[in-house]
């Protein structure tokens, strides 16, 4: 059995791409799932994607898990990171012993400053069973079938492979990694990179111009640099982020996500709970800027595009000056 666990866009969106894969699959509704299942009841539209739901779903709300869990061989984790830990505490014992653990979900958790997967490892007592799926992948495009591409790591080189040929279609192209901590790192915090490229699309009217392209090509670039850096100190590979889950990730977010258009809100001139109020939906660069930068305390490392964006977010710096900051600091190599 198939399970993808939430029912939200990203959990909807992996459901219909396996059965475009040819997949039978059971949709695990959680809690706050209850527009999402009353949609499907009705016979309508996803509400978030505005697709059908496919053809061999089966949904599965939460008072029928019990019966489909002890049949799972792979199982898709789409829930919030703050999900993450009590989802998986939940239902682990109830998993054969042998059940691959794909995670959608990106975040570092706040408490531990543990990846997703590291999360979802060290409750399973299992690496290799955990699968990371990252990539530049907006729910909504992978639904209605526009030519996407991911990345699926882990330290099983065989999970990993399972994993990538049952999302492999025509239209949906899966690689495979060894690299788990670069690929999440890229995953993790091309969200808060995407919402200083956000920013600087927001603060055009303030500069008095058009559009403020030199700046999100500088955010973006030196985002991505910083991203490299947080990868090779947790003991990944700096060229991973040259890759789908760094730089594909990063340029699909800050053009079309969430995370872009909320750095967008703050550049325009709303505060961060204004954005997020208007937005009324999970902004994971929120989250992740903190952690972020207690990362970079932790481990010493100079990132100074996440420092600013972490202090916007958290302690008020306006976005303008957070620019600012970043081109006026003094000369040094690039690289």
């Amino acid at each position: 059995m198939i399970g993808v666990i939430g029912a939200g866009a990203m959990g909807a969106a992996m459901t219909v791409q396996l059965a475009r894969a040819g997949h039978s699959v059971h949709l695990l509704a959680t809690e706050f799932d209850g527009a999402f299942v009353d949609a499907y009841r009705a016979g309508e539209n996803h509400p978030s994607l505005g697709v059908a739901f496919p053809d061999g779903l089966t949904m599965v709300e939460q008072d029928g898990w019990d019966e489909v869990l002890p049949k799972a061989e792979v199982l898709v984790l789409a829930v919030a990171t703050a999900g993450l830990v009590p989802t998986v505490r939940a239902i682990a014992k109830q998993t054969p012993g042998d059940c691959i653990w794909a995670v959608a979900t990106k975040g570092w958790d706040e408490e531990s400053l543990m990846p997703a997967t590291g999360v979802v490892a060290n409750e399973l007592g299992d690496s290799k069973r955990v699968v990371a799926i990252v990539g530049p992948s907006i729910a909504k495009e992978i639904a209605t079938g526009v030519p996407t591409a991911v990345v699926c790591a882990s330290s099983s080189p065989q999970s990993a492979a399972t994993v990538a040929e049952l999302f492999d279609s025509p239209h949906f192209r899966t690689y495979t990694s060894s690299d788990v901590v670069g690929v999440e790192v890229g995953a993790i915090m091309k969200n808060v990179v995407a919402i200083g490229v956000g920013m600087c699309d927001g603060l055009a009217d303030e500069f008095g111009v058009e559009a403020m392209t030199n700046a999100k090509a500088f955010v973006f670039s030196r985002g991505l640099v910083e991203m490299a850096r947080m990868a090779r100190a947790l003991g990944g590979k700096a060229e991973t982020i040259l890759g789908l889950a760094g730089a594909g990730d990063l340029f699909v977010t800050a053009l079309a996500g969430r995370n872009g258009k909320f750095g967008r809100l703050l550049g325009e001139g709303l505060t961060p709970a204004q954005a997020l109020d208007k937005m009324q939906t999970t902004v994971e660069g929120y989250a992740n800027a903190r952690a972020a930068a207690a990362l970079a305390d932790k481990y010493d490392l100079e990132l100074p595009v996440v420092d600013v964006i972490a202090k916007v977010i958290h302690y008020g710096l306006s976005p303008r000056e957070a620019i600012e900051r970043l081109v006026s600091a003094s000369v040094e190599e690039e690289l």
